[in-house]
Protein backbone atom coordinates (compact mmCIF):
# COMPACT_ATOMS: atom_id res chain seq x y z
CA UNK A 1 0.00 0.00 0.00
CA UNK A 2 1.38 3.86 -0.97
CA UNK A 3 -0.05 6.44 1.43
CA UNK A 4 -1.44 9.14 -0.71
CA UNK A 5 0.92 12.67 -0.38
CA UNK A 6 -1.86 14.71 1.35
CA UNK A 7 -2.03 11.61 4.33
CA UNK A 8 1.41 13.55 5.16
CA UNK A 9 2.08 16.26 7.45
CA UNK A 10 5.69 18.36 8.07
CA UNK A 11 7.21 21.29 8.44
CA UNK A 12 7.22 23.09 4.48
CA UNK A 13 10.14 24.95 6.25
CA UNK A 14 12.04 21.53 5.24
CA UNK A 15 11.29 21.41 1.56
CA UNK A 16 11.27 25.36 0.48
CA UNK A 17 14.29 25.91 0.57
CA UNK A 18 16.70 25.03 -2.36
CA UNK A 19 20.17 25.04 -0.99
CA UNK A 20 19.15 23.00 2.24
CA UNK A 21 17.04 19.83 3.01
CA UNK A 22 14.31 18.84 0.41
CA UNK A 23 11.30 16.65 -0.01
CA UNK A 24 8.86 15.61 -2.87
CA UNK A 25 6.50 13.09 -3.54
CA UNK A 26 7.44 10.68 -6.47
CA UNK A 27 4.49 9.57 -9.31
CA UNK A 28 4.24 6.56 -7.41
CA UNK A 29 3.78 7.96 -4.08
CA UNK A 30 7.39 7.32 -2.44
CA UNK A 31 9.30 9.70 -0.71
CA UNK A 32 12.47 11.84 -2.03
CA UNK A 33 14.44 13.56 0.10
CA UNK A 34 17.98 15.46 -0.94
CA UNK A 35 20.10 17.44 0.75
CA UNK A 36 23.33 18.21 -0.69
CA UNK A 37 25.22 14.22 -1.67
CA UNK A 38 22.72 12.58 -0.20
CA UNK A 39 19.56 11.61 -2.21
CA UNK A 40 17.18 9.49 -0.64
CA UNK A 41 13.83 7.45 -2.20
CA UNK A 42 11.71 6.08 0.29
CA UNK A 43 8.81 3.54 0.19
CA UNK A 44 6.78 2.03 3.43
CA UNK A 45 3.97 -0.30 3.37
CA UNK A 46 1.45 -0.94 6.21
CA UNK A 47 -1.98 1.34 8.13
CA UNK A 48 -1.66 4.23 6.48
CA UNK A 49 -2.32 6.65 9.53
CA UNK A 50 1.11 4.90 10.44
CA UNK A 51 2.81 5.24 6.82
CA UNK A 52 2.04 8.65 7.44
CA UNK A 53 3.51 9.18 10.72
CA UNK A 54 6.81 7.03 9.85
CA UNK A 55 7.15 9.53 6.68
CA UNK A 56 7.12 12.34 8.99
CA UNK A 57 10.05 11.19 11.29
CA UNK A 58 11.92 10.74 8.13
CA UNK A 59 11.69 13.99 7.13
CA UNK A 60 12.03 15.50 10.53
CA UNK A 61 15.23 13.04 11.02
CA UNK A 62 16.52 14.05 7.61
CA UNK A 63 16.56 18.20 8.36
CA UNK A 64 19.77 18.28 10.22
CA UNK A 65 21.75 14.83 9.26
CA UNK A 66 24.26 16.88 6.68
CA UNK A 67 24.81 19.10 9.40
CA UNK A 68 26.04 16.58 11.97
CA UNK A 69 27.99 14.77 9.56
CA UNK A 70 29.82 17.74 7.94
CA UNK A 71 30.69 18.76 12.33
CA UNK A 72 32.85 15.70 12.82
CA UNK A 73 34.24 15.14 9.05
CA UNK A 74 37.63 15.31 9.88
CA UNK A 75 37.40 12.58 12.17
CA UNK A 76 35.69 10.72 10.05
CA UNK A 77 38.25 10.91 7.06
CA UNK A 78 41.13 9.58 9.30
CA UNK A 79 41.79 5.91 8.50
CA UNK A 80 39.97 3.60 10.88
CA UNK A 81 42.40 1.13 13.06
CA UNK A 82 45.27 3.96 13.49
CA UNK A 83 43.56 5.13 17.00
CA UNK A 84 39.95 5.41 19.10
CA UNK A 85 37.62 7.34 17.13
CA UNK A 86 34.19 8.26 19.50
CA UNK A 87 31.97 10.37 17.25
CA UNK A 88 29.27 11.71 18.97
CA UNK A 89 26.72 11.82 15.74
CA UNK A 90 24.36 8.84 16.07
CA UNK A 91 24.83 8.11 11.91
CA UNK A 92 28.35 9.05 12.38
CA UNK A 93 28.62 6.14 15.77
CA UNK A 94 26.76 3.95 12.88
CA UNK A 95 29.59 4.31 10.33
CA UNK A 96 32.23 3.93 12.89
CA UNK A 97 31.15 0.97 14.40
CA UNK A 98 30.60 -0.52 11.03
CA UNK A 99 34.26 -0.25 9.64
CA UNK A 100 35.31 -1.17 13.03
CA UNK A 101 34.03 -4.61 13.09
CA UNK A 102 36.79 -5.52 10.21
CA UNK A 103 39.74 -3.86 12.13
CA UNK A 104 41.78 -6.87 11.56
CA UNK A 105 42.01 -6.82 8.19
CA UNK A 106 42.63 -2.51 7.31
CA UNK A 107 46.05 -3.34 5.37
CA UNK A 108 46.79 -2.60 2.38
CA UNK A 109 43.91 -3.49 -0.18
CA UNK A 110 41.57 -2.81 2.50
CA UNK A 111 42.53 0.35 3.87
CA UNK A 112 39.39 2.01 4.50
CA UNK A 113 37.56 5.03 6.38
CA UNK A 114 34.08 5.37 8.33
CA UNK A 115 33.19 7.08 5.04
CA UNK A 116 33.14 3.70 3.88
CA UNK A 117 29.97 3.23 5.35
CA UNK A 118 28.31 6.90 5.15
CA UNK A 119 25.43 5.82 2.36
CA UNK A 120 24.41 3.11 4.05
CA UNK A 121 24.66 4.90 7.85
CA UNK A 122 22.28 7.17 6.76
CA UNK A 123 19.60 4.62 5.30
CA UNK A 124 20.21 2.94 8.26
CA UNK A 125 19.19 5.79 10.36
CA UNK A 126 16.15 7.49 8.91
CA UNK A 127 14.78 3.41 8.80
CA UNK A 128 15.61 3.06 12.51
CA UNK A 129 13.33 6.10 13.14
CA UNK A 130 10.40 5.14 10.63
CA UNK A 131 10.77 2.39 12.83
CA UNK A 132 10.71 3.50 15.87
CA UNK A 133 7.33 6.18 14.83
CA UNK A 134 4.92 3.50 13.90
CA UNK A 135 4.65 -0.42 13.40
CA UNK A 136 4.49 -0.96 9.40
CA UNK A 137 4.97 -3.88 7.60
CA UNK A 138 7.82 -3.18 5.68
CA UNK A 139 10.16 -0.19 5.00
CA UNK A 140 13.23 0.43 2.87
CA UNK A 141 15.84 3.52 2.17
CA UNK A 142 17.70 3.87 -0.60
CA UNK A 143 20.55 6.20 -0.48
CA UNK A 144 22.09 5.88 -4.12
CA UNK A 145 21.91 2.56 -4.35
CA UNK A 146 22.76 1.55 -0.83
CA UNK A 147 19.59 0.00 0.61
CA UNK A 148 18.25 -0.38 4.13
CA UNK A 149 15.28 -2.57 4.63
CA UNK A 150 12.64 -4.20 6.76
CA UNK A 151 10.38 -6.78 6.95
CA UNK A 152 7.63 -6.85 9.59
CA UNK A 153 7.91 -11.26 10.79
CA UNK A 154 3.90 -11.23 11.03
CA UNK A 155 3.21 -9.21 8.25
CA UNK A 156 0.66 -10.76 5.56
CA UNK A 157 -0.32 -8.65 2.86
CA UNK A 158 3.62 -7.57 1.97
CA UNK A 159 5.74 -10.32 3.23
CA UNK A 160 8.81 -9.63 1.70
CA UNK A 161 11.25 -7.70 -0.99
CA UNK A 162 12.30 -9.09 -4.25
CA UNK A 163 15.56 -7.84 -4.76
CA UNK A 164 17.04 -7.94 -7.99
CA UNK A 165 20.93 -7.76 -9.06
CA UNK A 166 21.25 -6.43 -12.37
CA UNK A 167 24.11 -7.80 -14.60
CA UNK A 168 26.49 -5.57 -16.36
CA UNK A 169 24.79 -5.00 -20.14
CA UNK A 170 27.58 -5.97 -22.02
CA UNK A 171 27.49 -9.12 -19.97
CA UNK A 172 24.93 -11.87 -21.40
CA UNK A 173 26.86 -14.93 -19.70
CA UNK A 174 28.72 -15.27 -16.04
CA UNK A 175 30.61 -17.39 -15.03
CA UNK A 176 31.32 -18.35 -11.12
CA UNK A 177 34.55 -19.04 -9.01
CA UNK A 178 33.20 -21.82 -6.98
CA UNK A 179 35.53 -24.13 -4.71
CA UNK A 180 35.69 -27.78 -6.82
CA UNK A 181 34.09 -30.33 -4.73
CA UNK A 182 36.89 -32.96 -4.76
CA UNK A 183 39.67 -31.00 -4.59
CA UNK A 184 38.44 -27.63 -2.85
CA UNK A 185 40.32 -25.49 -4.88
CA UNK A 186 38.80 -22.37 -6.62
CA UNK A 187 38.58 -21.91 -10.35
CA UNK A 188 36.14 -20.32 -12.64
CA UNK A 189 33.09 -22.32 -13.41
CA UNK A 190 29.80 -21.65 -16.04
CA UNK A 191 26.60 -19.66 -13.92
CA UNK A 192 23.64 -21.64 -15.23
CA UNK A 193 20.46 -19.86 -15.63
CA UNK A 194 19.03 -20.56 -12.01
CA UNK A 195 21.63 -17.53 -11.06
CA UNK A 196 19.89 -14.96 -13.26
CA UNK A 197 16.68 -13.65 -11.67
CA UNK A 198 15.49 -12.48 -8.55
CA UNK A 199 16.36 -13.03 -4.49
CA UNK A 200 13.10 -12.98 -2.37
CA UNK A 201 14.14 -11.56 1.22
CA UNK A 202 11.53 -12.53 4.11
CA UNK A 203 11.97 -11.55 7.64
CA UNK A 204 13.52 -14.41 8.69
CA UNK A 205 16.41 -14.35 6.19
CA UNK A 206 17.38 -11.24 8.96
CA UNK A 207 18.93 -9.04 5.73
CA UNK A 208 18.54 -5.39 6.84
CA UNK A 209 20.92 -3.67 4.09
CA UNK A 210 22.21 -4.28 0.66
CA UNK A 211 25.47 -2.32 -0.97
CA UNK A 212 26.76 -2.76 -4.09
CA UNK A 213 30.90 -1.36 -5.06
CA UNK A 214 33.23 -1.70 -7.64
CA UNK A 215 35.57 0.60 -10.16
CA UNK A 216 32.51 1.47 -11.92
CA UNK A 217 30.39 2.83 -9.44
CA UNK A 218 30.00 6.23 -8.15
CA UNK A 219 32.71 5.89 -5.27
CA UNK A 220 36.50 5.47 -6.04
CA UNK A 221 38.07 1.90 -5.51
CA UNK A 222 41.79 0.25 -5.03
CA UNK A 223 40.49 -3.14 -7.12
CA UNK A 224 39.23 -4.30 -10.67
CA UNK A 225 36.19 -5.60 -9.69
CA UNK A 226 33.35 -4.22 -12.14
CA UNK A 227 31.08 -4.98 -9.10
CA UNK A 228 30.56 -6.48 -5.51
CA UNK A 229 26.90 -6.56 -4.02
CA UNK A 230 26.16 -7.53 -0.28
CA UNK A 231 23.44 -8.52 1.97
CA UNK A 232 24.30 -7.76 5.52
CA UNK A 233 22.45 -6.92 8.88
CA UNK A 234 22.44 -3.36 8.21
CA UNK A 235 23.15 -1.18 5.59
CA UNK A 236 26.09 0.26 6.86
CA UNK A 237 27.63 -3.19 7.54
CA UNK A 238 26.70 -4.06 3.74
CA UNK A 239 28.65 -0.77 2.78
CA UNK A 240 31.87 -0.92 4.04
CA UNK A 241 32.16 -4.82 3.04
CA UNK A 242 31.19 -4.35 -0.52
CA UNK A 243 33.94 -1.88 -0.16
CA UNK A 244 36.92 -3.60 0.93
CA UNK A 245 35.97 -6.59 -0.53
CA UNK A 246 35.77 -4.77 -4.09
CA UNK A 247 39.42 -3.25 -2.94
CA UNK A 248 40.71 -7.04 -2.45
CA UNK A 249 39.79 -8.37 -5.86
CA UNK A 250 43.26 -6.96 -7.77
CA UNK A 251 45.71 -8.63 -9.55
CA UNK A 252 48.34 -8.79 -6.81
CA UNK A 253 48.89 -7.62 -3.50
CA UNK A 254 50.84 -4.51 -4.06
CA UNK A 255 48.55 -1.28 -4.84
CA UNK A 256 51.43 0.66 -4.82
CA UNK A 257 53.12 -0.82 -8.12
CA UNK A 258 51.23 -0.54 -11.95
CA UNK A 259 49.21 -3.60 -12.99
CA UNK A 260 49.38 -4.96 -16.81
CA UNK A 261 46.19 -2.92 -18.26
CA UNK A 262 44.64 -1.09 -15.31
CA UNK A 263 44.86 2.62 -15.47
CA UNK A 264 45.05 4.23 -12.07
CA UNK A 265 45.31 7.68 -10.76
CA UNK A 266 45.44 9.61 -6.85
CA UNK A 267 42.22 9.11 -5.66
CA UNK A 268 42.75 13.34 -4.88
CA UNK A 269 43.75 14.01 -8.11
CA UNK A 270 40.02 12.90 -9.42
CA UNK A 271 38.70 14.34 -6.27
CA UNK A 272 40.68 16.64 -3.95
CA UNK A 273 38.71 16.30 -0.78
CA UNK A 274 39.06 12.47 -1.07
CA UNK A 275 39.68 10.35 2.55
CA UNK A 276 42.13 8.40 0.16
CA UNK A 277 44.06 11.35 -0.44
CA UNK A 278 46.99 10.15 -2.74
CA UNK A 279 46.05 6.33 -2.71
CA UNK A 280 45.86 5.00 -6.52
CA UNK A 281 42.61 4.35 -7.76
CA UNK A 282 41.05 2.63 -10.96
CA UNK A 283 40.11 4.44 -13.64
CA UNK A 284 39.73 1.63 -16.80
CA UNK A 285 40.65 -1.95 -16.80
CA UNK A 286 41.33 -3.13 -20.23
CA UNK A 287 40.64 -6.98 -21.10
CA UNK A 288 42.48 -9.09 -18.65
CA UNK A 289 43.80 -12.93 -19.17
CA UNK A 290 41.90 -15.43 -17.65
CA UNK A 291 44.27 -16.68 -14.75
CA UNK A 292 44.29 -12.80 -13.22
CA UNK A 293 40.97 -12.50 -13.39
CA UNK A 294 40.70 -15.48 -11.51
CA UNK A 295 43.14 -14.68 -9.21
CA UNK A 296 41.86 -11.38 -8.74
CA UNK A 297 38.44 -13.12 -7.63
CA UNK A 298 40.11 -15.35 -5.77
CA UNK A 299 41.78 -12.99 -3.70
CA UNK A 300 37.43 -11.24 -3.04
CA UNK A 301 36.34 -14.87 -2.58
CA UNK A 302 38.35 -15.61 0.68
CA UNK A 303 37.62 -11.68 1.98
CA UNK A 304 34.01 -11.80 1.52
CA UNK A 305 33.70 -15.83 2.81
CA UNK A 306 36.04 -14.72 6.46
CA UNK A 307 33.06 -11.91 6.19
CA UNK A 308 30.54 -14.38 6.15
CA UNK A 309 31.54 -16.61 8.38
CA UNK A 310 32.07 -13.80 11.03
CA UNK A 311 28.53 -13.04 10.78
CA UNK A 312 28.98 -9.52 9.34
CA UNK A 313 27.51 -10.30 5.81
CA UNK A 314 24.77 -12.71 4.48
CA UNK A 315 26.04 -13.05 0.65
CA UNK A 316 28.49 -11.05 -1.69
CA UNK A 317 28.33 -11.43 -5.19
CA UNK A 318 31.18 -9.78 -7.07
CA UNK A 319 32.12 -9.51 -11.08
CA UNK A 320 35.35 -9.36 -12.98
CA UNK A 321 34.39 -8.87 -16.99
CA UNK A 322 32.03 -11.48 -16.87
CA UNK A 323 33.29 -14.05 -14.24
CA UNK A 324 32.55 -13.93 -10.63
CA UNK A 325 32.06 -15.65 -7.36
CA UNK A 326 29.40 -16.19 -5.25
CA UNK A 327 29.21 -16.88 -1.57
CA UNK A 328 25.82 -16.77 0.45
CA UNK A 329 23.77 -18.11 2.62
CA UNK A 330 20.91 -17.36 0.64
CA UNK A 331 18.52 -19.98 -1.35
CA UNK A 332 17.70 -18.17 -4.06
CA UNK A 333 20.20 -16.39 -5.94
CA UNK A 334 20.72 -13.81 -8.39
CA UNK A 335 23.04 -13.17 -11.53
CA UNK A 336 26.01 -11.03 -11.28
CA UNK A 337 25.23 -7.62 -11.15
CA UNK A 338 25.80 -4.33 -9.90
CA UNK A 339 22.67 -1.94 -9.76
CA UNK A 340 20.30 -3.04 -7.38
CA UNK A 341 16.69 -2.80 -7.26
CA UNK A 342 13.81 -3.32 -5.47
CA UNK A 343 10.33 -4.79 -7.26
CA UNK A 344 7.68 -3.14 -4.16
CA UNK A 345 4.77 -5.09 -6.02
CA UNK A 346 6.48 -8.61 -5.51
Amino acid sequence: MVVAPQAITYSTSQIEHPTGPQAQWLDDGRLHLHHGPIDLVIGADGAPDYVGQAYSAAIDRFSSILEELVSELALLRKPVGQKACHPTGRVAARMWAATMAHADIYKGANYVTAMAAVAGAVADEILSVMHDAAELDRIFVNNGGDIALYLHPAAVAVPHYTVGVCADPDVVFCSAVTPDASTGDWAARPVSNAFAGTIKITAADQVGGIATSGWKGRSHSLGVADLVTVLAPTAAAADVAATLIANAICPDDGHEIDWPGVQRQPANALAPDSDLGSRLVTVHVDRLQEHVITKALRRGAGVAEDMRQSGHIFAAYGVVQGQGFVCDTITHRPNMSGAVFLDESA
